[in-house]
C-alpha cells in the first residue's frame, strides 16, 4: 500500500513538472506553403499536425496553411502520393514562423503482371482451333455478309458527316468561283436556247423577205 502511494505521488510530481514546462513554452503562429515538384506548385489539402495532440491544419487549394503551435513541437507533413516530412519549431525568439515545406513524390513501380485466360499459349491455341460455333450463328453470319444485302444497304444509306461536309465544301467553292460571272452566261451551253435563237433568226429573215416582196408589188 505504501509502495503504491509512493508511485502515485511520483507520477503526480512528474505530471505537474510537465505541466509547468509546457506552461513555460511559448505559443507562436506557424504558417507556410506546402509545395512539390520542380515548378514548386502548391500541394492542396496536405495535413500538417503535431502527433498525439489536437494541434494541426490542412493546406488549402493553393498549399497554404496557418495555425498556432508551441515552441519545440515537431510537425508532420503528409499528403497522398508524397513522402512524409518533419519540421521542428525552433526557439529563436520570433512571434511567428513562415516556412516553405518541400515534399518529394513517393513513386512505387510495381512489377508487371500479365493476365491470360489460359495457363499457357499452347492451351489457348488448342482451345481456339477446337472452337465450333453453333449452326444458327453461322447462318446468321452468312446472311449478314450477303453481297446483295450489303449492296442494297449501301444505296439506301444516307450521307454521313464526311459526305455532308464534302458536299458543302464543293458547293461553297463553286459559288466563290462563279460569283463574278453573269447569271445568264450558262445559256451559251443550253441547246434549247440555241434552238430558239435559230428559230427567231429564221422568222426575222422570212418577215424581211415578205416586206421586200410586198414593196415590189
Amino acid at each position: 500500500m505504501i509502495r503504491n502511494l509512493r508511485r502515485f505521488l511520483t507520477l503526480c510530481a512528474i505530471f505537474f513538472c510537465l505541466q509547468e514546462v509546457a506552461a513555460q513554452r511559448k505559443v507562436i503562429q506557424f504558417s507556410g506553403l506546402v509545395v512539390s515538384g520542380e515548378q514548386s506548385y502548391g500541394v492542396a489539402y496536405a495535413s500538417v499536425f503535431v502527433p498525439k495532440t489536437s494541434r494541426g491544419a490542412y493546406s488549402n487549394e493553393f498549399g497554404f496553411f496557418s495555425f498556432p503551435l508551441l515552441i519545440g513541437d515537431t510537425c508532420i507533413v503528409k499528403s497522398q502520393g508524397f513522402r512524409s516530412q518533419r519540421y521542428v519549431i525552433p526557439d529563436d525568439g520570433r512571434e511567428s514562423i513562415s516556412v516553405i515545406l518541400y515534399l518529394q513524390a513517393d513513386t512505387t513501380i510495381l512489377p508487371e503482371v500479365e493476365i491470360l485466360p489460359f495457363p499457357t499459349e499452347e492451351d489457348f491455341k488448342r482451345a481456339f482451333l477446337s472452337l465450333r460455333l453453333p449452326e444458327t450463328d453461322m447462318n446468321r453470319m452468312r446472311q449478314n455478309l450477303n453481297p446483295r444485302l450489303l449492296e442494297r444497304m449501301r444505296f439506301n444509306l444516307g450521307m454521313d458527316a464526311g459526305l455532308n461536309h464534302h458536299y458543302f465544301s464543293r458547293e461553297q467553292t463553286n459559288n466563290i468561283v462563279n460569283q463574278n460571272f453573269l447569271q445568264g452566261s450558262s445559256q451559251l451551253f443550253n441547246p434549247f436556247a440555241w434552238g430558239q435563237f435559230i428559230k427567231s433568226v429564221k422568222s426575222e429573215r422570212d418577215r424581211k423577205k415578205r416586206r421586200e416582196e410586198d414593196g415590189e408589188e
